[in-house]
């Protein structure tokens, strides 16, 4: 079972590493991040529930505490980490907005000392320290203007990471009585009905979208949510999500190669050190968990 759940958590990093190139080029000036997100969580929705009327037509009803799980887990973590993440790819390359997201286990030590009292080790403030001169190395900060739009892009990267860590550790208290499919279907489903009531207007744009932003969002909803999702709580249910999370990391290497792969995005030899050093320290702060 454990190489099983390595094997989930490799191949749902790589296909989450990919997304930032069908967000790059889904998205124009009338067709916003958040617009295609919903358009995503529209065709990922349909088609995860019919899989799961064929597949799990007598587990699909579940109990009003596992929805309303269900419900923290879509409608407040994955919502907030999947606009953050998907608008900072509008101010930021595809490496960059990725390794920002990966600062979450270092804002989940900081928080844990900061609310909960829990003491750092020596181990967790050289990983802090480290994960905070990585991200600095790949934002290459001493190299760029620092303009507004970039500002922006740093901010909304950073709030991903935040409610990815929840993303993270809140799974746990699902996926033991839940298909993997399921958590998945209701968590998009209860972020479009989040995302509907904040961003309605998305309703009268479905008249006028391009086919590129059809196209690219349904390549979102099954290579970079149903797949990677399913495969992400599948791994958490199997090793745990301190080693699927460490596992993940693999999404940072993989989404640089890709973006210079297709969009010809490239990264200097300061910004590929910060990668790298972001990675170590992500596993120390995991191993030491």
């Amino acid at each position: 079972m454990r190489v099983k759940g390595f094997l989930y958590g490799i191949l749902s990093a790589i296909f989450f590493g990919s997304s930032g190139i069908f967000i790059k080029h889904g998205y124009d000036k009338n067709f916003s991040p958040v617009d295609l997100l919903m358009l995503q969580y529209i065709i990922a929705g349909i088609i995860l529930f019919i899989y799961s009327l064929i597949k799990y037509k007598s587990n699909i009803k579940l109990t009003k505490e596992l929805y309303k799980k269900l419900f923290i887990q879509g409608a407040i973590f994955n919502t907030l980490m999947t606009v953050f993440f998907y608008s900072s790819f509008k101010y930021l390359d595809v490496a960059v907005a990725t390794i920002l997201l990966y600062t979450y286990p270092t804002m989940v030590a900081l928080f844990s000392f900061m609310f909960l009292r829990e003491k750092l080790s020596k181990i967790k403030i050289f990983a802090i320290a480290g994960t905070l001169t990585g991200c600095y190395l790949v934002l290459n900060i001493h190299n760029i203007n620092l303009n507004k739009a970039i500002i922006i892009g740093i901010i909304f990267g950073l709030l991903s990471a935040v409610f990815y860590a929840g993303v993270n550790i809140y799974a746990k208290y699902i996926v033991e009585d839940v298909p993997e499919v399921l958590v998945t279907f209701y968590s998009t489903t209860f972020s479009l009905l989040v995302l509907l009531i904040f961003n309605f207007p998305f309703i009268f744009k479905l008249s006028s979208i391009s086919f590129v932003s059809v196209k690219n969002a349904a390549l979102l909803a099954v290579f970079c949510e149903i797949i990677p999702l399913t495969l992400l709580y599948a791994a958490i249910k199997y090793v745990g999500p301190v080693t699927t999370s460490i596992i993940s990391t693999i999404e940072i290497p993989s989404a640089a190669v890709l973006s210079f792969i297709f969009m010809g995005e490239r990264l200097n030899i300061i910004q590929v050190i910060g990668i790298i050093l972001v990675i170590i320290c992500v596993i120390l702060l995991k191993r030491d968990e």
